[in-house]
């Protein structure tokens, strides 16, 4: 038996696994297809929380690979909102340092944003509207003692022709540096994240396979955490990284249109 037909669900990372940028990596389509019409369930998961759910739909469908529903996108933001719900309560008050597409997701899930009060919780996730005055006031309330969370641990955010933007844990560096307060990371590679896609799913961990092109969070997701690590070499992660890695993912393509021709 082809043992990569065993799985009852996969989850796929986007930037770098399906497309870059706004170039669809081949073979990607013709993956989805087949899962869809073997009705094998799938998800789409970026650790990414700067835009909405919304905003990947729009790109997939863009990219053309059709018209996803909104439980088909899962994002790091998704993982922090039912963490701090669970943890929190129902309606809790969140400090957010997050983008304004963050604001809505959040306020949508009946978290209340705060500025003006101690809130139960301060919350940072990947920012581009960042500013000394968010830093200052978080920087506040860690003094304060008010827990800290962030949606990802991801350092940089690639760009087009090898740039990076400074990422969540980034901020984070800085907010510790000031504080010797250090967050609990949400998103991709935590256990939060694999019990919130078990949950989702309705299988089992080792059901479960990943697939991603980043080694620190879509395949550390899946090997920490009991599921199937498949790694593309399409994005971030080279042959290289894998080697000097104590643990290393079940299979290694060098991108989707290997995966695709293994399942059929």
């Amino acid at each position: 038996m082809n043992l990569l037909q065993q799985f009852k669900c996969f989850v796929f990372d986007m930037d770098g696994t399906i497309y870059l940028s706004s170039r669809v990596i081949p073979g990607a389509k013709e993956l989805f297809k087949m899962l869809d019409e073997r009705n094998i369930p799938y998800f789409f998961f970026t650790n990414n929380s700067s835009r909405s759910p919304k905003a990947y739909i729009e790109k997939l469908e863009r990219l053309g690979f059709g018209s996803y529903k909104r439980e088909k996108i899962i994002t790091s933001g998704d993982v922090t909102v039912d963490y701090i719900k669970k943890t929190f309560g129902s309606s809790p008050s969140v400090y957010l340092v997050g983008t304004p597409s963050l604001h809505e997701h959040f306020e949508s899930s009946s978290i209340r944003i705060t500025s003006d009060e101690t809130p139960d919780c301060l919350v940072v996730g990947f920012d581009t509207t960042y500013n000394f005055e968010k830093a200052s006031k978080a920087v506040d309330l860690l003094r304060e003692g008010v827990p800290f969370l962030a949606t990802n641990v991801d350092a940089v955010c690639p760009l087009d022709g090898g740039d990076v933007l400074p990422d969540c844990a980034s901020m984070c560096a800085m907010l510790t540096h000031a504080t010797g307060r250090k967050p609990k990371f949400l998103g991709k590679p935590s256990f939060e994240t694999a019990q919130y896609i078990k949950n989702k799913a309705g299988v089992q961990f080792e059901e479960i396979a990943v697939v991603g092109d980043r080694l620190y969070t879509d395949m550390h997701l899946a090997m920490d955490n009991g599921m199937c690590a498949i790694g593309v070499l399409s994005g971030e992660m080279t042959q290289a990284d894998i080697d000097a890695s104590e643990q290393k993912p079940s299979f290694v393509f060098d991108s989707v249109a290997d995966l695709h021709k293994k399942l059929l």
